[in-house]
């Protein structure tokens, strides 16, 4: 249930003011138009996420197809991302809700046997309460009051959380693109203008160039053939399953073990396990993994 790659269930405001819904496929387009004005859903510690995530999302999918330019039209977005997950043709990867626990959802990553779903106890109700910002004081963002929650809600919340998290006690390891689980991920760029559209747009351009200069300067963590996507491998939190080498340059991590489900098809809600170690063993590296906008 929810394809985020063929569903309408992203916001975003146009630049006439209008409020549109699109897929993320056409999200992307609308973006390389400049089209797109802002997302209505995404809060403001969670821009860089998204951007960042478009961005390496965008640099693997044009990279895989040999492409140096980035497409304006949502169906030439839809076959590079399909690229990326070509052994699952249902597109469970860009699914929010996938009920079969061995299988992948999008930023969720499948467990070794039916049996793992036991690992899941704890019940998340609302998408702020599932995101990465710590809130137990209250003293300026609240904590769980999103009661009605949109899908995009969740879907950055998801983002926001997997990408940047950090390291919250035993069994809640955080993010590699940090300089220690107490850190935090920096978020440095130049962009010709502050409209999404067009800074994703640069940002991909700038990367494509700058990918042989990563793989030079950090293998073999990072390789031209490494893991992209890494909520598609399984994992179930044991330490044995920690990654330390072998990452495409602009690898889309995950930290935590989650899965979303929905009250009758429809309202969404996270349930959450903890792992004996972190997804990317990069502790020795200290923070400098080739992340772009990381100043080192």
């Amino acid at each position: 249930m929810f394809n985020i790659l063929t569903d309408k269930v992203i916001r975003f405001k146009r630049n006439d003011g209008s409020v549109d819904t699109a897929s993320l496929s056409e999200v992307l387009a609308a973006l390389m138009q400049d089209e797109v004005n802002s997302f209505p859903a995404l809060r403001p510690h969670q821009r860089h996420a998204w951007h960042a995530f478009l961005v390496q999302l965008g640099v693997m999918a044009l990279h895989r197809d040999g492409l140096s330019k980035t497409p304006k039209d949502a169906e030439a977005w839809l076959r590079l991302i399909r690229c990326l997950t070509p052994d699952f043709p249902d597109d469970e990867p860009w699914h929010l809700v996938v009920e079969d626990i061995k299988k992948p959802a999008f930023m969720q990553p499948p467990a070794s046997s039916e049996n793992k779903i036991d690992d899941y106890k704890n019940i998340v109700s609302t998408p702020d309460e599932l995101d990465m910002l710590v809130t137990s004081k209250n003293h300026d963002l609240k904590a769980s009051v999103v009661s009605s929650g949109e899908t995009d809600d969740w879907l950055f919340a998801l983002v926001s959380l997997q990408t940047s998290e950090g390291f919250l006690g035993a069994g809640n390891y955080g993010i590699s693109r940090m300089n220690g689980g107490l850190g935090c991920r920096p978020a440095f760029s130049l962009t010709p203008s502050i409209r999404p559209g067009i800074h994703a747009r640069r940002d991909i351009e700038a990367l494509l160039e700058r990918r042989e200069n990563l793989l030079d300067e950090h293998d073999p963590f990072l390789l031209d053939d490494g893991t992209d996507l890494l909520w598609v491998k399984s994992w179930d939190g044991t330490r044995p399953e920690a990654l330390s080498q072998h990452l495409d340059p602009f690898y889309i991590e995950i930290c935590r073990r989650i899965r979303l489900r929905a009250y009758n098809n429809d309202t969404l809600y996270a349930i959450r396990a903890t792992s004996k170690a972190a997804r990317i063993n990069s502790r020795a590296l200290k923070g400098v993994t080739g992340d772009p906008w990381t100043p080192v």
